[in-house]
This record gives structure tokens, C-alpha cells and sequence, in this order.
């Protein structure tokens, strides 16, 4: 997701088996089983509702139930405000999800830092991730902080970042971080993605790997697994349009070394169509990682 599309739109919602175990210990919508007419899911895949988020917005449970249909058996929310996920109740949108096959794994959330109101924030926190954990959730992503120029504002987030963990864990929740391609960059000579890595709690925050803004940060997926195993629990699984399409991301070595990474789930997210319909490209996505040999029938511990 871009973060500053991200952003213009959790400020407007924002105005108006869990710790120490697998994340994803699948419901009866993720393991596939066969209701309301739709068929058994081959493998455990996400979406990232932000990739039909028009859909989402004109009839959230007809977009749900084509992405059901389509194979999808998770999704990751991005929209959410005053409790509430594409203006409904956890309950409800819970229900909702899971009558369609969809087991509701995760959000995208953000509130950013105010050392002003420190309380405010973490009330804040505390009551999104009540509602994820109300909604059948197991992650609390947060996609995206506006990036200082210096290694103590850095740190600021890194501690920030590891207060808001605290309060995931104590929800049953995980808190974790959605890089793209600027956290590869360098801030007073130190590259911002290993500086987070190294200087926040493995226990109270792990790393979405987005592994096209990796590639597109001249940066090595695998190369990270390797430095930094365990560390990457969530990917999200792009490309420059539909997944496989550019030739650009090594998929195949990406999830080859998955364990080492120590992913859990996979998640398709899209930014942009070939087609100019989307929901025919997020369907060409996970026929991709449905047929693709090396994608396994699931990450969960």
C-alpha cells in the first residue's frame, strides 16, 4: 500500500493461537470448508482488502464472497475508525466474513507518534487492537511512520513501536511494521530497516516483509531471511501489477526460504491492474500462487 494513500484515507476514518504460538491457527473459513456454495480452498492464502478497496466500498460482503470464490481464504482490513471495520461492528463484520469463507486475519492500522500525548496514543492502540481481536484477528500491522533524518527519531518509533506491541500482546495480538522501498534507505550512515530490526523487541514486534517495495529498495528478500531470521512472520506478496507479472521478484527463493524468514501467512496485495479491473488481476494472483509448485498449502505453526 502507499503510504501516503494510506494515510489520506485512516485519517478520514479516523475523523468520521497467539503469543508464543502460531498466528494463524485457521478457523473452519480458512481451512476451506465448504459453505454458502463456496468450494474448499486449495491453499491458505490472504488478501489485502486495501487492493479492492472500491469494491469493499460499494458491497463489502458481494467483494468478499468473490475473493472467496476466487480461492482467498484470509484478508488483511484497511479501513478502519472508531472501532469499527468498513463501518461495521467486529461482530459483524466477523460474521459477515466468515458466512463467506473469509477468516479475517489481520489489519492495517496507524496512528502515528505524538510525544505530546503519549496517553492518548496508547489508548488509542488499545482500543484498535481490542476491536482486532473482537474481529477473529491475530496481527496489527502498521504500514508505513513518517521517516525522520535522524537515528534518535528513529529510535523514538523503534520504542513507540515496541510500547504498541505491548498492548497487541496483552490484547492476544501481535504488533508488527509493513516496510516499502524508503526503509532502505540510510539515516545518518545506518539503513533504516536493519536499525528497526536491531533495535526492536522480536517479542513485542515482528516485520511484514512487502517483498516488490524490497526489490524496488535494491534489496535482497532472502538476504534479509538470512540476517534476520524469525523476523518476517507476515509477507506481502506484490508485484509492479498481478504477481508474477513483471519477472522483477524472485518468488521462487522467496518462498523457499520461508521458514527461515519464519513466515506464517502469505498475503497478495495489489496496487495497480493491468486491466484495469482489479478483481480480475487479484484472481489472476492467487491462481498464480495456487498452481506455483514452491508456494506450500500453508504457513501456519
Amino acid at each position: 500500500m502507499d503510504r501516503r494513500e494510506f494515510l489520506k484515507k485512516s485519517m478520514l476514518l479516523t475523523a468520521g493461537a497467539l503469543i508464543g504460538g502460531s498466528l494463524f491457527s485457521e478457523t473452519s473459513a480458512a481451512k476451506g470448508a465448504k459453505q454458502n456454495g463456496i468450494p474448499r480452498k486449495k491453499k491458505s492464502i490472504g488478501l489485502q482488502l486495501y487492493s479492492i478497496g472500491g469494491d469493499m466500498s460499494a458491497d463489502a460482503a458481494q467483494a468478499l464472497r468473490q475473493i472467496s470464490e476466487m480461492g482467498y481464504s484470509t484478508a488483511e482490513t484497511a479501513s478502519y475508525g472508531d472501532g469499527k471495520f468498513y463501518g461495521r461492528t467486529p461482530a459483524e463484520f466477523r460474521k459477515m466474513a466468515e458466512d463467506l469463507g473469509i477468516a479475517v486475519t489481520g489489519a492495517h492500522i496507524a496512528r502515528e507518534l505524538d510525544k505530546n500525548d503519549m496517553q492518548g496514543c496508547m489508548d488509542w492502540w488499545k482500543q484498535a487492537c481490542d476491536a482486532q481481536a473482537a474481529v477473529g484477528g491475530k496481527t496489527i500491522v502498521m504500514p508505513y511512520f513518517p521517516v525522520g533524518s535522524t537515528l534518535a527519531e528513529l529510535q523514538d518509533y523503534c520504542d513507540y513501536f515496541n510500547r504498541v506491541g505491548e498492548i497487541a500482546n496483552a490484547a492476544g495480538l501481535r504488533f508488527g511494521y509493513h516496510n516499502h522501498s524508503r526503509e532502505f534507505e540510510k539515516v545518518e550512515d545506518r539503513v533504516m530497516l536493519d536499525y528497526m530490526l536491531e533495535n526492536t523487541d522480536p517479542d513485542k514486534v515482528f516485520f511484514q516483509m512487502d517483498v516488490y517495495w524490497t526489490v524496488m529498495g535494491q534489496a535482497s528478500p532472502v538476504d534479509y531471511f538470512t540476517k534476520y531470521p524469525g523476523r518476517f512472520r507476515l509477507l506481502h506478496i506484490k508485484d509492479r501489477r498481478e504477481v508474477g507479472q513483471s519477472g522483477m521478484v524472485g518468488y521462487d527463493a522467496i518462498f523457499r526460504n520461508a521458514a527461515t524468514a519464519g513466515v506464517e501467512n502469505i498475503i497478495v496485495e495489489m496496487e495497480g491492474s493491468s486491466y484495469g479491473d482489479v478483481l480480475r488481476s487479484v484472481r489472476e494472483c492467487v491462481d498464480y500462487l495456487n498452481e506455483a509448485p514452491f508456494v506450500e498449502a500453508s504457513y501456519a505453526k
